[in-house]
């Protein structure tokens, strides 16, 4: 199969619809709209933004994913910095390690989950007693 041209006029073209298109769902505008305003049909306006939407969700997944990667990296380094004086017992030491892995198995989901019951807005059980799981660090569900 051969490669696509990614600098070909075609391209180009398509590139710059879906960017107008998605620019056009951003302001509000329905699908009929946006085909109207960029002189194409609305199925095809629905599929440039569709596409448009998907290629931005991938890159801030791969963003979210480099992110953490570094925020590690960092911690590792962090760590590396006072893993001595923890081992020789210095408690300052031996603290700054601990949150330093507490962060680290934040970021990296490995604190187990905890039981939560449902509550009305004034702490009061909710209804049905419901006891939902939830991973340290995230929000509880409204």
């Amino acid at each position: 199969m051969a490669a696509r041209n990614t600098t070909s006029t075609a391209h180009a073209v398509h590139l710059d619809r879906q960017i107008k298109a998605i620019e056009l769902r951003r302001m509000g505008k329905g699908y009929v709209e946006i085909a109207t305003a960029l002189g194409i049909g609305k199925s095809q306006a629905h599929r440039l933004v569709k596409a448009g939407l998907e290629e931005t969700k991938a890159q801030v997944t791969a963003d979210a994913a480099d992110l953490k990667s570094e925020a590690l990296s960092r911690l590792d380094g962090m760590l590396a910095g006072i893993w001595q004086g923890a081992r020789k017992g210095n408690v300052s030491d031996i603290d700054r390690v601990l949150k330093i892995e507490e962060r680290r198995a934040k970021l990296l989901g490995l604190d187990a989950p905890t039981k939560v019951a449902e509550t009305d807005p004034e702490g009061n059980a909710a209804g049905p007693r419901e006891i939902l799981l939830v991973s340290p660090g995230d929000k509880r569900p409204t």
